[in-house]
């Protein structure tokens, strides 16, 4: 054999042992490449993270305006929305009750009755046009007076739960300015 002949086989040993040395190599690097993008990754996670909600903080809703009534919010635009929607239910809810509250929320009034059967028996001695204006119909042919300032129906709504049989505060109450609740 020649020595050319001879030489090769030392030669493949020699270069299989560089190539299997370079495989460990970057094996070794790759597998140093993997943990340290493991811990990049786990990093960026607690870098990026939203902040945990606070549990001693309660969850608030806001309610502009409105009422509470047996346990359900109700949103409303306008004082007068509240006035009438609230008496609507209560009107609706109790409608054995009707003439006891419409006596309780008259007792407020000097001149008026504030509910009545007719627009025209709100309002005495006014014309049937301007007491039109100044009333909306609330159920079954009663009609609720609308010419009224907060204070009136500050005193006017809590007479009408009661009259109803419900607890002012607890079972109904109103919101007439921007409210925030615990829930």
């Amino acid at each position: 054999m020649s020595t050319a002949a001879a030489e090769r086989p030392r030669l493949a040993l020699h270069e299989l042992d560089r190539v299997e040395g370079a495989i460990k190599a970057s094996s070794d690097w790759l597998a140093s490449l993997h943990s340290r993008r493991e811990a990049l990754i786990q990093e960026l996670d607690d870098l990026t993270r939203p902040p945990a909600p606070k549990e001693s903080t309660p969850c608030k809703r806001v309610i502009t305006r409105g009422f509470e009534y047996r346990g359900q919010i109700h949103t409303k635009w306008s004082f007068i929305d509240i006035h009438v929607d609230l008496l609507k239910r209560l009107w609706t809810d109790f409608p054995e009750r009707r003439e006891p509250m419409a006596k309780a929320v008259s007792w407020y009034g000097n001149t008026r009755s504030y509910v009545a059967r007719s627009p025209e028996a709100l309002f005495r001695g006014k014309a049937p046009g301007w007491a039109r204006m100044h009333s909306r119909e609330l159920l079954d042919g009663w009609y609720v007076d609308t010419n009224l300032n907060l204070e009136r129906m500050r005193r006017i709504i809590p007479a009408a739960v009661q009259a109803a049989g419900l607890r002012w505060g607890q079972d109904v109450q109103t919101f007439w300015r921007r409210t925030e609740l615990s829930q």
